[in-house]
């Protein structure tokens, strides 16, 4: 049933039998902004950088709500874009001034919250617990609190628990913000025991304990709370549409599957130790190229993940190696016979961008466009993206925007309607590989700006 039928049945189901009155009916009122998703086909998605929820590991985005969440996603036939939040409150608001469609966070659920926005069923529960450096004083209970000093993160609803806690303990004890903090990094923090005391969420608190030997969350207070995503009061069918996701995803057992893994599981002591400012090993060389193009650095990262996953030693099908996967003639006749090292393979691919750029340097594309032309020309070759702009433009698409324009050309240049066609010189093209390239190439580079500082 369509959302405009709901409209009419809603407004008109009650008058059957009645005289129908001559004015002219009250059109269904608009759609609220969060519920226009369909039309945009993006869904605008605020996640938590932190070790547990949105990270990258070996150059891929990892989490347990990013994977929750492209789930939801691919579900809905939706893209996703995705920002970053450190701060609870701050994510909330952002629901309310129209900025994101979903919070997707472990958010705690309180009647407060409940005012402000709508919350998903519940993920799962969880409880709160003191977090304590171990070479600090045992806490073997709650009262133990008295004259000591708990930290919190900003925008946590931990401030408003502890308060609770102190009230009903009638205990004394200090609670300081963590300003500035994270709260991986209060967690960070107290491992090096610079904040002896914190309140971490149960679940988190589980996977840092384990990371960081000198932890200890043992202390857990009482109760628990349930933890669920965040969505605008009046996003009533994007409500829906989640809760019905997530009923199904709940009873094949993959949210279970997916909660052990990221909190039940083994972990690493190198969690603790990660270099949240680094994609790969060869960063330094990727920085160094990057700016002789003009290149974020992130997005050249991107396009060689997506060539070779940062493995030097690969060799394509069709004889491309190395890490940007160009090909033996073409380095040799840039300049790089040593190819197969990283260095000399990135410099030869960041030479083969050059001579892109200068391809497409004569048409009037706007920055962030141009970049998607020679991404895909790296994949396809410059001749086939520009049949593509000479298709747009002969069925009056815009030849220099590449979504829903000429990127359409080029993923059906397999179409003998448009490889045929007497304006192509450059015939038959496997279009739907061009698009998947610079689309994954795209997304990845966003995943990037997100996690890894410019």
């Amino acid at each position: 049933m369509t959302r405009n039928l709901l409209y009419a049945i809603l407004l008109f189901g009650g008058a059957a039998g009645c005289k129908p009155e001559k004015k002219t009916p009250a059109a269904p009122p608009p759609p609220f902004p969060h519920e226009r998703i369909e039309e945009r086909g993006v869904i605008d998605v605020c996640m938590y950088r932190n070790f547990t929820d949105y990270y990258l590991h070996d150059g891929m985005p990892r989490g347990f709500h990013h994977e929750l969440v492209n789930d939801f996603v691919r579900h809905m036939g939706l893209k996703l874009h995705v920002e970053t939040g450190a701060n609870f409150d701050e994510a909330l608001r952002g629901l309310g001034e129209d900025h994101y469609d979903l919070v997707a966070m472990s958010l705690c659920v309180t009647g407060g919250r409940r005012e402000e926005v709508a919350f998903s069923d519940p993920l799962f529960y969880s409880r709160w617990v003191i977090v304590r450096d171990r070479n600090s004083p045992r806490l073997d209970s709650l009262r133990q609190l008295a004259g000591r000093e708990v930290f919190y993160h900003p925008g946590s609803e931990g401030r408003r628990v502890l308060e609770r806690l102190r009230d009903s303990l009638r205990v004394s004890f200090q609670i300081t913000e963590a300003t500035g903090c994270t709260g991986e990094e209060l967690l960070l923090a107290a491992a090096r025991g610079e904040m002896p005391l914190v309140i971490a969420a149960g679940h988190v608190a589980r996977v840092a304990t384990r990371a960081m030997p000198r932890l200890d969350g043992s202390l857990a207070l009482p109760g628990a709370f349930p933890v669920a995503w965040a969505l605008p009061r009046e996003a009533t069918f994007l409500l829906a549409d989640v809760n019905g996701w997530l009923e199904q995803f709940k009873k094949s057992g993959k949210l279970a599957a997916l909660r052990d893994r990221y909190f039940n599981a083994p972990v690493s002591s190198s969690l603790a130790r990660r270099d949240r400012s680094r994609i790969s090993a060869y960063d330094s060389i990727i920085k160094e190229n990057a700016r002789l193009i003009g290149w974020d650095w992130r997005l050249l990262a991107a396009l060689i993940h997506q060539e070779s996953r940062f493995k030097p030693g690969v060799v394509s099908g069709f004889g491309a190696v190395g890490l940007m996967q160009v090909m033996p003639r073409t380095a040799i006749t840039l300049g790089f016979p040593a190819y197969l090292s990283p260095r000399d393979n990135i410099r030869a691919g960041i030479a083969y961008l050059k001579f892109l750029q200068n391809v497409f340097s004569r048409y009037p594309f706007s920055p962030g466009e141009r970049v998607k032309f020679i991404l895909a020309a790296y994949n396809a070759g410059p001749g086939h993206v520009l049949d593509a702009m000479k298709l747009a433009e002969a069925y009056d698409h815009d030849p220099y925007t590449w979504e829903n324009n000429v990127d359409y050309f080029l993923l059906n240049k397999s179409n003998p309607e448009f490889y045929r066609h007497v304006l192509v010189n450059h015939g038959y093209c496997d279009g739907k590989q061009v698009f998947a390239f610079v689309n994954e190439i795209i997304d990845t580079y966003n995943h990037y700006q997100n996690i890894i500082p410019e």
